[in-house]
């Protein structure tokens, strides 16, 4: 016979309850087969554990010392499955966001889902790519990633098994310009009014410099990249001072010194998306998220028009 927990629990409550009926009772055991149980766990601890008498059931010396492990090990199991049922609720409470450090919607975000629910607590985060931040949806590390996809031709991702993607919004891709260039001025841009520019291509896994070159391509020119500079790094500053150029997202903040201009043959949008698992907690409520979202775009639109 092994020894396994419920046995120890079954001389707890013999213990406490000091007597085999009423332990029976709460064990919901018929009293011959928890007298049996306590037998064969004598015969495994090599001595009797409880005397029996007209006062009823109490603990032997062995029983005494067994009894003593078996409350400290219940205690420390009970306790770590209480801190399980805790962490599974707080899980339960938190919906966890990722998306790029650099986003401009997180503060539209947030006011969506304030509006959404109250219930929960929001976490945030910030993985260094489009992949690790799928890479976490998938794997359940977070509910929600806010994500953007960027396309001349706006086909959005593909649905990837259990992930579903579901549009937002979508903002038009701009350049960034040094305030004191001429450009900044220009009554019209094209892209071959930038082709003698240096650029500025951004950092990480997700091929942005190429990206940037293939676009350019399909203008005519390979771009001349001087700068390689995270998203969320000092490109404004580098555009001031180095009077550099780059893409930018229609409603990105920007620094004194740089400012903003449509390119009038750039048909290259920048499309908002939401991505969930299918089988998520959260997936019931995405279109009541998205209409909140979309709405909040809307204002943060009308705030940038002139």
């Amino acid at each position: 016979m092994d020894l396994q927990f419920r046995h120890l629990r079954q001389l707890c409550v013999v213990s406490e309850t000091g007597s085999l009926n009423k332990a029976a009772a709460v064990l919901g055991l018929p009293q011959p087969a928890l007298s049996r149980q306590i037998r064969r766990l004598e015969e495994l601890f090599g001595g009797t554990l409880f005397e029996r008498d007209q006062h009823g059931t109490r603990p032997t010396p062995l029983g005494s010392a067994v009894l003593e492990h078996a409350e400290s090990i219940i205690r420390s199991l009970d306790d770590h499955q209480n801190r399980v049922r805790d962490h599974r609720m707080l899980r339960r409470r938190t919906l966890r966001i990722g998306g790029a450090a650099s986003s401009v919607f997180y503060e539209p975000l947030l006011s969506s889902l304030r509006r959404l629910s109250a219930d929960e607590r929001v976490q945030i985060v910030t993985p260094h790519s489009t992949r690790e931040l799928m890479d976490l949806l998938r794997e359940g590390e977070i509910d929600i990633a806010l994500r953007d996809h960027q396309s001349a031709r706006g086909a959005l991702p593909s649905h990837e098994g259990a992930i579903a993607h579901t549009l937002w919004a979508e903002s038009p891709v701009m350049i960034a310009v040094p305030a004191d260039r001429p450009t900044a001025t220009a009554d019209r841009l094209t892209m071959a009014d930038l082709a003698d520019e240096d650029w500025i291509s951004c950092t990480g896994p997700d091929a942005c410099d190429e990206a940037l070159r293939m676009l350019c391509a399909s203008y005519g020119f390979a771009p001349r990249i001087t700068h390689d500079i995270a998203v969320a790094g000092p490109r404004c500053a580098v555009i001031r001072h180095q009077g550099c150029v780059a893409l930018t997202q229609a409603y990105r903040p920007l620094q004194p010194g740089v400012v903003r201009r449509p390119v009038a043959d750039l048909d290259v949008r920048v499309r908002h998306l939401v991505a969930y698992r299918r089988e998520s907690w959260i997936a019931a409520r995405i279109p009541r998220l998205v209409t909140l979202l979309s709405a909040a775009h809307r204002d943060l639109a009308k705030a940038e028009t002139p």
